[in-house]
């Protein structure tokens, strides 16, 4: 991707300079890139903003090799992260057919990528009788380090079960059975309390599992009885098992970082020799 990292500045008045969300996009697999990856990340965690990873996994037909790097790629960045938001490619190839051109298969998968940050991007600028703002969401992301997932749907009518409605390929499996919840609730101008009732009921039964963190709601100035209902869970479940020789690669890397250390303190001491 031309620009890994999209920054979204918090519209709120009064907001101090540092509040922002800071969004990294990786499509994992090239051994090549790792070095760069955990440097820019390194770089973007010293400021003081919410950094959240989006990784897209490869294709499984891309071979077993660049699949083992992307899996310690993932990591990397879960670790440096406040929080990650996985894609798994073989999942998104659900969304398109066998006609579909690469060019277009890509501009579909970056634009699933994109609706997740424009998702949270709103949920913070988004003012309404009950708003959910920046620190709202920094402490929700903060409570569980790890990977997390922002959906949005939207309809007239949620007759279906929604279990149904909010079902989609490149969700993750465990994406009802998270630890923590959060809901913002648009409603458009003839949306009546009995509805409002009904799927705040239907939405708690769903997730049921999950710790409500908090429930906002916004007005959306259109006729018509609509909602646009935004969920983020977090808390869930890695989508691999953590590499054995993950841990070995933590340690070389601290080991590395105190020879560097001994390395500067024993120039610095020449220095001050002569």
């Amino acid at each position: 991707m031309e620009k890994p990292v999209t920054i979204y500045p918090i519209e709120e008045k009064d907001k101090p300079d540092h509040e922002g969300l800071y969004f990294y996009r990786f499509i994992g697999g090239n051994s090549s890139e790792t070095n760069s990856l955990i440097e820019q990340l390194r770089d973007l965690k010293e400021q003081e903003n919410i950094l959240i990873g989006l990784f897209r996994f490869p294709f499984r037909f891309e071979g077993k090799k660049r699949w083992q790097t992307a899996v310690q790629q993932y990591f990397n960045m879960k670790d440096l992260c406040d929080a990650v938001i996985y894609f798994q490619s073989d999942h998104l190839m659900e969304l398109i057919d066998q006609e579909t051109t690469i060019r277009e298969a890509q501009s579909t998968f970056n634009e699933i990528e994109e609706e997740t940050m424009v998702s949270l991007k709103q949920l913070v600028n988004e003012t309404g009788e009950m708003n959910i703002d920046y620190h709202d969401l920094e402490n929700f992301i903060r409570n569980y380090k790890g990977p997390l997932f922002s959906h949005t749907v939207e309809g007239e009518s949620f007759d279906t079960p929604l279990k149904y409605l909010i079902s989609k390929p490149y969700l993750p499996e465990d994406f009802t059975d998270g630890e923590q919840l959060l809901i913002n609730i648009g409603y458009t101008r003839d949306v009546n309390m009995e509805s409002f009732r009904q799927i705040n009921l239907r939405l708690h039964d769903l997730f049921s599992k999950a710790d409500l963190f908090k429930i906002g709601s916004y007005f959306i100035n259109e006729p018509g009885e609509r909602f646009r209902i935004t969920l983020i869970v977090n808390g869930l479940n890695d989508p691999i098992s953590i590499p054995d020789d993950y841990k070995l690669s933590k340690y070389h890397e601290i080991i590395t970082k105190c020879k560097r250390s001994i390395e500067k303190g024993k120039r610095r001491l020449n220095l001050i020799k002569n």
